[in-house]
Order: structure tokens, then C-alpha cells, then sequence
């Protein structure tokens, strides 16, 4: 004989499991799409947005054509129309010139010397020189504070760089040389953005050596040392006194590349190479595409 199920109970039964019903229908449709509860644990996994650069960043188009150093595109034609006087200050171009570099800046009309020069390749973005192209590079974004690196030179197993400080003059042997350039842009006001290039020699063999990084606070927009870490690297000797700094607008480009002469110059080991008997020049070229946005207001 079934238990006897008291009639006031049940009735206090009765709008609890209705209430319960109606939860389970409504959690369950969504912990368990399509009846699959893996899906629904894959679904509730906790996930973070990707890192997004900051607002402020600077956009840089940064490529390089390479010429034969005796090309006319290369020579007096294309720095009569290159202002190399107001660029930089007259002691910091001297000091550039005296260790072989050469540098200028265009605005956002090149003039056809510069055109002819960068017109040479449709595919700024292009790293395949498989086909002879001449010109190839990347893009950058910069968030404030935060810096990166350029190579300049292929890789170099050995050189001997003549460096001129004021009227001192001293000869610098190096092995397994890679030519950098260190880049870091500063947002001015609208429109306008401060490049700096700091001419650096990394040399010797990769070793695990104790690095300051900015990791962690560039992500999140801040400057400044992030911390250190030991990180595989060559030696670094930074050329200090060659570091200067050009003030360009959006659509405006900086030009860099070497004096050809004397050929143990600095800037010769950054920019020129012997190719099959012929001495090949490159032309670093960096344009503003983006001067970033201005701090928002909290």
C-alpha cells in the first residue's frame, strides 16, 4: 500500500518545484547549447581581450632602397632637393658628416628626385628581394616611450669603423657586426611627432646578458624600465655623440643613408656593401603615416 503523502505538504511542494523547473529551464538552455555540456565548460572559460595599442601610438612607415653607390638618383641631384640645414642642429650634423652620414628631410610633396627614388617598387611592404626588388620594408606602430630596433647593414663578420669625436679620431675594430638603428617617437602636438635615431654598433657573440624591459608597462601605455631579464644579445656600443632627432608632420620623411667617402666610416658600414665587385649604397627612409591621437581626457 503506497505511503500516504500529506495534502499540506504537497501543496507547499508544489511552488517549490515549479520555481525549480522554471531555474533549470533557463540555466540549462544556456550552460548546455544544443545539449553539449563540454561546450558549455569551453564556453565559460575565463578570456582576456587582446592588448590593444595605445590610442596615442605613432604610425611609422619605415623601408630602405638599395643603389648602386654611383647611381645618379643617389647623388647631388636628389640632395639639392633635401633640406639638410634646418633638419638638424649645425654641431650634430657636423658630427654626423665627420663619421660618414648623411641626412635630410622632405615634406609630404616630395620633390621628383625623391619620388623617382621611392616610386622604384609598387610594394612599400614587400620583404621579397627575390626578384631584384630594390626597396622593402615594414611598419611600426610606437606607442610613447616605447622604442625598437632597425637593422641597417646585412650582417658584417668583420670591420674596421674610423670614429671621429671632435678632434679626436680613433679606429674601432668589430666582429659579427649588425648596424642599428634604436627609434623612438615622441607625439608633439597635432599633426606633429619627434623621431630620434640613435646610431648603435651590436657586435660579438649572442650572449644570455641582463637587459632592462619595457614589456609589460608598453602594453599598457606607460614608459619607462619594466624591469630586467636576461635575454640572448651581442654587445652594444651606442654612439652617443652621432644621436640626433628630426621634427616631422604626418605625411612628411626623414632620409638617411651614408657619405660614400672615406671608406671606413661609420656610415659606410651602415649603408654600403660590395655586391659583386660593385659598391651597393641603402637609403633608410622613414614616413610619418599616423601622429596618433591625443591623450584622452578622465
Amino acid at each position: 500500500m503506497p505511503p500516504r503523502i500529506d495534502n499540506a505538504a504537497l501543496r507547499r511542494l508544489v511552488p517549490l518545484m515549479a520555481a525549480l523547473l522554471g531555474v533549470c529551464v533557463f540555466v540549462g538552455c544556456s550552460l548546455f547549447p544544443n545539449g553539449d555540456p563540454g561546450r558549455a565548460i569551453r564556453s565559460l572559460r575565463p578570456s582576456l581581450p587582446p592588448i590593444q595599442t595605445s590610442h596615442e601610438a605613432v604610425q611609422l612607415e619605415v623601408f630602405f632602397v638599395d643603389r648602386p653607390a654611383d647611381d645618379p638618383l643617389l647623388g647631388p641631384a636628389l640632395w639639392r632637393e633635401v633640406d639638410q640645414i634646418s633638419a638638424i642642429p649645425a654641431e650634430t650634423r657636423e658630427s654626423l658628416e665627420q663619421n660618414g652620414f648623411q641626412v635630410g628631410h622632405v615634406g609630404s610633396s616630395p620633390p621628383v628626385t625623391v619620388q623617382t627614388l621611392m616610386g622604384l617598387v609598387t610594394d612599400l611592404t614587400s620583404n621579397d628581394t627575390s626578384n631584384g626588388k630594390p626597396m622593402f620594408g615594414m611598419r611600426k606602430r610606437l606607442s610613447p616611450g616605447v622604442e625598437t630596433q632597425i637593422q641597417a647593414s646585412n650582417a658584417i663578420d668583420q670591420c674596421s669603423i674610423k670614429v671621429v669625436d671632435g678632434p679626436r679620431t680613433k679606429t674601432c675594430e668589430y666582429d659579427q657586426v649588425r648596424c642599428m638603428f634604436r627609434l623612438k617617437s615622441a607625439r608633439l602636438r597635432d599633426g606633429w611627432v619627434r623621431i630620434d635615431f640613435q646610431p648603435e654598433i651590436h657586435h660579438g657573440e649572442l650572449r644570455a646578458r641582463i637587459t632592462p624591459t619595457e614589456d609589460s608597462l608598453a602594453a599598457s601605455g606607460f614608459s619607462g624600465p619594466g624591469g630586467w631579464a636576461y635575454q640572448n644579445r651581442q654587445k652594444v656600443d651606442v654612439r652617443h655623440a652621432q644621436h640626433f632627432s628630426l621634427t616631422l608632420n604626418v605625411g612628411e620623411i626623414a632620409i638617411v643613408t651614408a657619405l660614400t667617402d672615406p671608406p671606413d666610416s661609420m656610415g659606410r658600414s651602415f649603408f654600403c656593401r660590395e655586391e659583386d665587385g660593385r659598391l651597393m649604397q641603402r637609403v633608410l627612409i622613414v614616413r610619418v603615416a599616423d601622429g596618433g591621437q591625443p591623450p584622452r581626457a578622465f
